[in-house]
């Protein structure tokens, strides 16, 4: 039976802290150090031709991104339809995927293929911050299954809040602006930022949906719950309670958005602890996180080594511009697509708020490499520690446009957060201090570049 997984819920940073380990031979490995990351550049052709994705069915095709899977293999006309709206939504096209996905969703006589045409619509909606649409087109409380009544996190719970309040207006510099960041215990990069009119300094988390403010930072700015019904966000390691609040103006690196969707989190639940066996527990708080809901909006370029954020205008529409090789998609999750020595395509869900780069289990079949079994004590950034035994992959190299990604002791881990797309991995922090990255939303491009030299130690902080 074919089986789609739901993208419904509303994501909170993923963020993993990584700790240190031994070594005992016949037993799981103890690891010394975190998975390690190095960038090189590749003489030859700037892109690699993607083959397509290593799929048996209609169904699975889809979760890999492989549109084209429809055009191999026969297909019903709703099923064709549905490879083509993801078409849409791979080359960034949202207004239109929109309207052929309500199509499908509405009249669609394939209740796998309405069921996924309603799972992609939501993510395109909540994308184009859309939320008062999604309330109008979401079932009612009572046609609700059971399941989506009880999910406190599905996105029609979020979007009859958010739907009630305008949307969102996002002024960005014509120029580039450049500002300073730090990192937090995590690896994730930290702005300084203004929460109306309040200084405070929020992580810049890509794996988190949504904006997150902490509750006594959003009572001294004041930012007011929208209801008093408690929802909740989705982790790396379960769920936690939000309440859906907006923002009346966030500034930071010259951009100011008025209406900013936020979820105020308990500031107990705000912080992160040292690693696991460490001389000291002392738990450092988190003022707030910029979402990708915000990200997305612009390009942003991260240099952990000169210790800036660039922040621009995004890239102007696809047909004012060259022609690229997309790699960046927003699927209800932000994905980059990166690519095995055959071209075989991996897609990482990129989270700046996760210490390092995994796998997932899938990874290991596509990409053809060895596992071995191992130890990592790590803790979570919300939600709670983990410690992990399960198994690694000793060195992986894939390709990102000219640039050979090389990753060694890189952990298999199966996130708790489900998704219509299949994850093979999560893109982490690390890659950011290893090259300078630069993300870009809008042009459907991740890439990463050598670091800047000489540039000024990057100071830890939050």
């Amino acid at each position: 039976m074919h089986v789609i997984r739901q993208a419904r819920n509303v994501v909170a940073g993923l963020g993993l802290i990584s700790a240190i380990f031994g070594c005992a031979p016949k037993r799981p490995v103890q690891l010394e150090a975190p998975v390690s990351v190095s960038i090189e550049p590749v003489a030859g052709p700037s892109t690699r031709r993607v083959a397509p994705s290593p799929s048996h069915s209609f169904w699975e095709g889809m979760r890999n991104l492989d549109p084209g899977y429809a055009d191999r293999n026969p297909v019903s006309p709703e099923e064709a339809r549905f490879a083509n709206a993801l078409r849409l939504v791979l080359a960034g096209d949202a207004n239109e995927a929109e309207l052929t996905l309500d199509s499908l969703r509405s009249s669609g006589t394939d209740s796998l293929v309405r069921t996924a045409s309603w799972i992609l619509l939501t993510a395109m909606l909540q994308y184009q911050d859309k939320w008062d649409v999604l309330a109008e087109i979401a079932p009612r409380r009572s046609d609700l299954p059971a399941a989506t009544e009880r999910n406190r996190a599905a996105v029609e719970q979020w979007a009859a809040v958010l739907g009630k309040i305008p949307r969102r207006v996002i002024s960005i510099p014509s120029r580039p602006t450049v500002a300073g960041l730090t990192l937090s215990v995590a690896g994730t990069p930290v702005v300084s930022v203004l929460v109306n009119g309040k200084q405070r300094f929020f992580w810049l988390d890509t794996g988190s949906s949504i904006s997150i403010v902490a509750s006594d930072v959003a009572a001294d700015a004041g930012v007011i719950p929208l209801s008093r019904d408690t929802l909740e966000i989705v982790t790396a390691t379960g769920r936690i309670p939000a309440l859906p609040s907006v923002i009346s103006r966030l500034q930071f690196a010259g951009v100011s958005i008025t209406n900013a969707k936020a979820m105020i989190v308990d500031t107990e639940l705000m912080q992160v602890r040292s690693v696991e066996g460490a001389a000291e527990q002392i738990p450092v708080r988190i003022d707030g996180i910029v979402g990708f809901d915000v990200l997305s909006r612009m390009r942003v370029r991260l240099d952990y080594g000169a210790g800036t954020v660039t922040v621009a205008q995004p890239s102007p529409p696809a047909g004012t511009r060259r022609h690229v090789q997309r790699n960046f998609f927003w699927v209800g999750t932000p994905m980059v697509r990166l690519l095995t020595a055959r071209g075989v395509p991996l897609h990482f869900v990129l989270d700046t708020g996760a210490q390092e780069t995994y796998a997932t289990e899938i990874l290991p079949v596509k990409a053809g490499v060895r596992t071995y079994p191992g130890e990592r004590r790590s803790v979570a950034g919300l939600a709670g520690g983990r410690q992990f035994r399960g198994r690694f992959i000793n060195d992986i190299r894939l390709w990102l446009g000219a640039r050979r990604l090389d990753f060694r002791q890189m952990l298999i881990f199966a996130p708790a957060v489900s998704s219509f797309a299949t994850w093979d991995g999560i893109l982490g922090s690390d890659i950011a201090r290893t090259a300078v990255v630069t993300l870009d939303a809008s042009d459907g491009l991740f890439t990463v570049e050598e670091p800047s030299r000489g540039g000024r130690r990057l100071r830890e902080g939050n």
